[in-house]
């Protein structure tokens, strides 16, 4: 696929890429799930259908190649290239036009609108979903966020720790708790954010499947700080010298795992929610 060959070119001219390159396979299998879900739900055409999963499976196209306020930009030209080369030739049965082309194109440059990438962006919001092959693109995106994947970003983020650590400090809480919090502050709003009446459907539920798990996690994070600790103080060289942040992450998926067993969550829907 076009995507990955993309990729390739990314990481061998930068290699610290490799890292952020194996995040995208686990977001971008998610992100495709729920539009799946989506198409069949809202019932697209065979040519809405094809627009959506091409633009799904191209959204994060430009991740490894440019900034992040940047990257849809980038991910419009890489698709750009990509249907070029399929020009005429069949996708699921349906012929790639230039028509179809452009509606892939706006679908990617219109999945911007994360209240994240906005407040990076100075608050300016970036162009909005139109039809409905953006929004599908759009809210499976979105629905991809629900869960706990940016609890790892503020584990290896220096700033994020300390901001944690000094909330901890403030509250009588842990570290790891604060962590968790501050991500579940954004997955709340994600309801309020995707579009249609089956993404907000499924976010509903899934924010709260995600809150049992943080609820029935709460006990255990103090624990794993603990295991992470030196001397009493847990912080990123501690976390180093303890086996480093892929072990913690590795123990936190187990954590989550064994409560949403407890809780009765389906195994398919803690997979879209683990770090």
């Amino acid at each position: 696929m076009r995507r990955e060959k993309q990729y390739d070119e990314n990481v061998k001219e930068n290699p610290k890429a490799e890292s952020m390159r194996d995040n995208l396979k686990v977001h971008n299998g998610i992100v495709l799930d729920y539009a799946l879900d989506l198409i069949e739900k809202q019932g697209l055409s065979p040519e809405e259908k094809t627009e959506a999963i091409i633009a799904t499976m191209m959204h994060d196209g430009g991740k490894l190649s440019s900034d992040i306020l940047d990257h849809h930009t980038k991910g419009v030209e890489y698709a750009g290239k990509m249907l070029d080369e399929m020009m005429g030739q069949k996708f699921n049965g349906v012929e790639i036009t230039e028509e179809i082309k452009q509606k892939i194109k706006e679908a990617i440059e219109r999945h911007m609108n994360h209240p994240y990438l906005v407040e990076k962006n100075k608050g300016e919001r970036f162009p909005e979903p139109q039809g409905k092959v953006d929004k599908v693109v759009f809210d499976a995106d979105m629905l991809a966020n629900i869960g706990f994947k940016n609890v790892a970003f503020r584990l290896i983020n220096e700033g994020n720790f300390n901001e944690d650590q000094k909330k901890a400090q403030e509250n009588g809480t842990t570290t790891m708790e604060e962590m968790f919090k501050n991500v579940m502050q954004g997955v709340e709003q994600l309801d309020k954010v995707v579009l249609s009446p089956e993404a907000k459907e499924i976010a509903g539920e899934r924010i709260g499947n995600a809150r049992e798990i943080f609820e029935h996690l709460k006990t255990r994070l103090r624990e794993i700080q603990d295991m992470f600790s030196a001397e009493g103080r847990f912080d990123l060289s501690s976390i180093k010298a303890k086996g480093g942040t892929e072990l913690v992450k590795k123990l936190l998926n187990e954590e989550i795992e064994k409560a949403a067993i407890e809780l009765g969550i389906d195994s398919k829907i803690v997979g879209k929610l683990k770090m």
